[in-house]
């Protein structure tokens, strides 16, 4: 047991390292948390994290590796994700001078159907993200043991899962607070433009990179 101490270690590093580096799923987070409220923060940053542990059960029990073997199913994968971050970014911009609706507290939950959407879209984003992708299906593989017993590999997928719901929960909360939403509504309309490009750039660049 503590030889696999550790690799789990490691990849728990690699992780983390990669969770915490800002990308779509941290602006997302970020915004529906000071936009929106708590809950709907939390929902789309669970949303990232069961794609995530998706990708992570994938590279642990190889089906990752399979899938990079069949390149149209990989490509169309990333168009659906590209085609989405240019929606959401060209969405961003539309609705950038719209009144921004009160934020919600915890006494006022959000709707089922709310939250619903929410974990829909962090995990829409997620699996089409190629970065999670070529995590997954090199680095995390690397890091893992390749006679690694299953309970092993189940930790490591636990972990990523732990992992990613730790951290947006904590984006979500510290973008939730009253003054975090305060100043994101004076500066609303150049943050949600500045989103919507940054997004739209992304989209873009993975439309482009796409090999079918």
């Amino acid at each position: 047991m503590s030889s696999y101490l550790w690799p789990l270690a490691g990849l728990a590093l690699a992780n983390l390292l990669g969770i915490i580096s800002p990308g779509p799923a941290f602006l997302m987070v970020s915004r529906a948390a000071a936009s929106r409220s708590l809950a709907i923060g939390v929902a789309l940053g669970a949303g990232v994290a069961v794609a995530a542990t998706i990708w992570a059960a994938a590279a642990c029990f190889g089906i990752a590796l399979l899938m990079t073997q069949f390149a149209s199913v990989y490509g169309i994968i990333q168009i659906a994700g590209g085609a989405y971050l240019i929606w959401l970014g060209i969405s961003a911009w539309r609705h950038s001078r719209a009144p921004m609706a009160a934020a919600q507290t915890s006494a006022t939950p959000a709707s089922r159907d709310g939250l619903a959407r929410a974990v829909l879209t962090g995990a829409w984003l997620s699996l089409g993200n190629p970065k999670i992708i070529i995590f997954f299906s090199s680095i995390f593989v690397a890091l893992l043991p390749h006679d690694a017993p299953v309970w092993v590999r189940l930790v490591a997928v636990a972990i990523v899962g732990v992992q990613e719901i730790s951290w947006y929960t904590i984006v979500a909360f510290v973008f939730s607070r009253p003054r975090v939403q305060a100043a994101y509504g004076r500066a609303r309309v150049w943050i949600e433009r500045a989103l919507g490009t940054v997004l739209i750039g992304l989209g873009a660049r993975i439309l482009v990179a796409v090999r079918l």
